[in-house]
């Protein structure tokens, strides 16, 4: 888990996207779980309730809470705690910056790459994305509250359903494509071969809804 994080965190960086990090590390609790998370770490992908998402991402970027910061300000969020080898929970967030304010300070500097120049277009929205995984039977709710689950907007009520647990690469691989590839441009990032995968845990019931599919294969598998 900590090799995939890291791996990805690197091609980010290596590729010009990013340019600041906080690495992935294991921690151990108790005698049979396990937490993955990045050193800095604070809140991941969440904030009290009532408060405004400018001043949440704010805190959050400057504590350095997050495992990648991206070129226009955005923050990548990975945390995992798994329980006798199996994952428990996970929480996985993409939280761009609400203003694009760097791009405001410094517009030449992103006109100059074309692939910002899109990205920031006027017309463009902030949209935070978070996905969240929990198996513990006291908090799984089949169609309400779906094992795992993606939630966007901050949206207390958004849970579309996920097809299993996301790995750190197929979550960084969404990233890219849905924010960063444009109608003109794909970025140029080179990720490492993924080398987990996680089992479905969607339902019949939820996967008769609109739902989220994860790749279940790893490469070669």
């Amino acid at each position: 888990m900590v090799q995939e994080i890291n791996g990805a965190t690197a091609a980010l960086v290596e590729s010009g996207l990013a340019d600041d990090q906080n690495p992935a590390f294991e921690s151990k609790v108790g005698t049979d779980d396990y937490l993955v998370r990045y050193r800095r770490h604070g809140v991941v992908g969440s904030a009290p309730r009532n408060t405004p998402y400018d001043d949440a991402y704010r805190e959050l970027r400057q504590a350095r809470s997050f495992n990648v910061l991206m070129l226009d300000g955005a923050m990548l969020q990975m945390e995992y705690e798994f329980r006798e080898r199996r994952l428990l929970r996970h929480r996985l967030a993409f939280l761009p910056s609400p203003d694009l304010l760097e791009y405001q300070n410094d517009p030449e500097h992103y006109l100059e790459e074309r692939i910002f120049a899109d990205v920031v277009e006027k017309g463009v929205a902030t949209v935070p994305c978070r996905f969240d995984y929990d198996s513990r039977d006291s908090v799984a709710v089949e169609l309400a509250h779906p094992v795992s689950h993606l939630t966007l907007g901050q949206y207390t009520g958004c849970r579309i359903p996920v097809s299993a647990g996301v790995t750190p690469h197929a979550f960084v691989d969404f990233v890219l494509r849905s924010f960063y590839n444009t109608a003109s441009s794909i970025v140029d990032v080179r990720l490492p071969n993924p080398l987990l995968r996680f089992e479905d845990c969607i339902t019949p019931e939820e996967r008769r809804t609109i739902h989220v599919g994860v790749p279940t294969h790893t490469n070669g598998a």
